[in-house]
């Protein structure tokens, strides 16, 4: 049996939101971990991975995709 810990338990009451987004009924419980699963699917079915820096309008490179150029930030 796996042993439960904080972000395993089923601690979170799905309302509107998250129904939509897990497909789960209102009023179900789920843990952490499913709910952040959830999410991770819809933004990926659904495209909406951000593809560009906001700020500056570069490329975002994501694991898996190469480097092609040395990305420094300013000092603070």
């Amino acid at each position: 049996m796996a042993r439960r810990n904080a972000l395993t338990e089923q601690s979170i009451v799905v309302d509107d939101v998250l129904s939509m987004l897990t497909g789960r009924p209102r009023g179900s419980m789920l843990s952490f971990t499913e709910v952040t699963r959830s999410v991770h699917e819809y933004i990926k079915n659904k495209g909406l991975r951000q593809r560009f820096c906001p700020h500056c309008n570069a490329p975002l490179n994501y694991a898996g995709s190469p480097r092609t150029e040395q990305v420094t930030l300013p000092p603070q």
